[in-house]
């Protein structure tokens, strides 16, 4: 699943972003668990550092059903849609989680993503 969003930060003051800048996400994700911690750490980004959300999209040509289910449920905050911001810098990734490590990921998880995980 494909995830992409903007952070703007409308402030005076410099943080993750700099001010007046915005900043474009894109996201490769391969695991269902992994909706939840993003979003955590989006929500996270957004109160902290005072930033606004823009263009928040989930590309559901690769995505089931239940993946966007977990997806509305996991992010329900308000979104702005603005295709006119210029953009000053994009990050791409694609997580790949390593399984290796389960007590550190199990940490994270909530009972029922432990258990469609079997972790």
């Amino acid at each position: 699943m494909k995830i992409t969003y903007v952070l703007l930060n409308k402030g005076q003051m410099d943080n993750e972003i700099p001010a007046g800048q915005a900043w474009k996400w894109i996201l490769h994700l391969e695991h269902e668990f992994e909706i939840d911690l993003v979003f955590q750490n989006l929500k996270q980004k957004i109160s902290s550092g005072k930033l606004t959300l823009l263009n928040l999209q989930i590309d559901q040509q690769f995505a089931s059903d239940y993946f966007l289910n977990l997806a509305c449920k996991a992010f329900n905050e308000p979104v702005t849609y603005d295709e006119f911001v210029p953009i000053s810098r994009i990050i791409s990734t694609h997580t790949e989680t390593d399984f290796s490590d389960q007590s550190n990921i199990s940490k994270r998880l909530s009972p029922s993503q432990k258990q469609s995980l079997k972790i």
